[in-house]
């Protein structure tokens, strides 16, 4: 058989259909879930974020996260836990939002959250109150291993 130009064009057109195949069965393998449920909604009040990261920032070193093999102890500023009656924890994984752990916590200087809990990899720990009708929110890195 001779080659000639239409079969060249039949065997590319042939490899792009079955190239083309792997990619869409490849992506429909995979989750595309976006960071929260309600992303647009929170893109457009994004500048409400950016008053309580403002307001936040004079707390930012009232939080010491310490981590054992066993257990996430978060230690929050003596004053900052007189200033509100409960905190909001919430253990936020970028890469998977199964794995996001949320809890409610009284007033309390010293929180313990077993690693059980929590899959190994990367999380924000987010510590949000209220005080005086205002929202405050501290935001830190934790590696879970």
């Amino acid at each position: 058989m001779k080659f000639n130009w239409g079969n060249g064009i039949l065997i590319f057109i042939i490899l792009f259909l079955i190239l083309s195949s792997i990619f869409i069965i490849f992506s429909f393998q995979h989750a595309n879930d976006l960071v929260t449920d309600d992303y647009y909604n929170q893109g457009a009040a994004y500048s409400k974020q950016i008053e309580i990261n403002k307001r936040s920032a004079i707390y930012s070193d009232s939080l010491q996260i310490t981590s054992t093999n066993e257990k996430i102890e978060l230690l929050v500023n003596k004053g900052l836990a007189n200033i509100t009656d409960s905190f909001q924890i919430y253990f936020f994984r970028p890469s998977d939002k199964s794995k996001d752990y949320k809890i409610g916590v009284l007033k309390n200087e010293r929180i313990i959250v077993p690693k059980s809990r929590l899959m190994k990899g990367r999380y924000i720990i987010k510590l949000s109150w209220k005080s005086k009708k205002e929202i405050y929110l501290i935001e830190k890195e934790i590696f879970v291993n």
